[in-house]
């Protein structure tokens, strides 16, 4: 294999296994709790899971294979891999929060309606309709 193709085929690797990560994330947070705050909530909480979980594979990928060379910045050498750590890390806080200023205002809606109608106990329809 060619030496100048194995970054590019790296980093299609890394979005590959992030990209399957953070569906298999957000599949599992909506099984897990129902989202009710229609499409923005749910892109808000794919990106939350999808940044959060691309940080380790981030890491292990930069670290083994891609080997960033340290920037100069203010006066002080950094490496790349800890601006990116940093900027994944803040985006799934950044889009966890937007997750629940979308969701706030339809899951009160979604628990009271769930409320008024345990209050409202067993009807006659729903013994007819229950199967039982």
């Amino acid at each position: 294999m060619d030496p100048s193709l194995l970054k590019p085929i790296t980093q299609v690797a890394l979005v590959a296994i992030v990209l399957r990560l953070g569906w298999l994330v957000h599949q599992r947070s909506g099984a897990s709790k129902a989202i009710h705050g229609g499409a923005l909530s749910r892109l808000a909480n794919f990106l939350s899971g999808l940044c959060f979980v691309a940080i380790l594979p981030t890491v292990c990928l930069s670290v083994l294979v891609l080997h960033p060379d340290a920037v100069s910045f203010a006066g002080v050498t950094w490496h790349p891999l800890l601006f990116t750590v940093l900027s994944l890390g803040l985006g799934s806080f950044v889009f966890a929060l937007l997750h629940a200023v979308f969701e706030r205002a339809p899951l009160q809606r979604a628990q009271q309606a769930a409320a008024a109608a345990e209050a409202r106990g067993w009807t006659e329809e729903d013994a007819k309709t229950s199967g039982l």
